[in-house]
């Protein structure tokens, strides 16, 4: 073989690589745009929609809790922006939000839980098994809380790419009420 044979056979190899890798560099922000489109992410035999799971928790909030909750506060001002910055980081905060929501309740009513630093399900759980979902909070509130939880499980696992701003402000404000909700009972 000869060097313009070599050249011309390793020309042809490179080409669509090359050709790759430029229309990849040439599109990156269409690119990213199009991947924090993605709401459903599917993979074999398991399949996570964000996006629906966010809006049947709102579609059920609705149906169990106030509407209306009073002007916005810094604090949601606050992760409103962040919504902005890092979706992810927003329902992570928001959680926290409601997890701290759950611990001031449980103190209110003495709940006491085996673990001090007990995990959010056990702090569900506690909640219910003392009989005050009803008696308290209403009907629905319980179930609320786990489909937040659920919900903030998904993001841990995905990247701020994976979660679009809409979805973490309908989080965030789904949160605020769960946690007014909390905060009067």
């Amino acid at each position: 073989m000869d060097n313009l044979t070599f050249i011309s056979n390793s020309i042809a190899a490179l080409a669509w690589p090359t050709a790759t890798i430029v229309i990849v560099i040439l599109l990156r922000s269409e690119v990213s745009s199009l991947l924090g489109r993605i709401k459903k992410i599917k993979h074999k035999d398991s399949e996570i929609d964000l996006a629906g799971e966010v809006s049947d928790a709102v579609k059920s909030a609705d149906k169990v809790l106030s509407k209306s909750v009073a002007e916005k506060t810094p604090e949601q001002e606050r992760i409103g922006r962040l919504a902005e910055d890092s979706p992810r980081g927003a329902i992570l905060d928001s959680w926290l939000s409601i997890e701290e929501a759950m611990g001031e309740y449980a103190r209110r009513h003495g709940i006491e839980s085996q673990n001090p630093h007990s995990r959010p399900y056990q702090q569900i759980q506690s909640i219910q098994l003392h009989n005050l979902d009803v008696a308290t909070l209403g009907h629905g509130i319980i179930e609320m809380l786990d489909k937040l939880r659920r919900i903030r499980n998904d993001a841990v696992h995905r990247t701020d790419a994976d979660i679009t701003t809409t979805i973490a402000k309908d989080y965030a404000a789904l949160a605020v009420r769960v946690k007014a909700k909390l905060e009067e009972a």
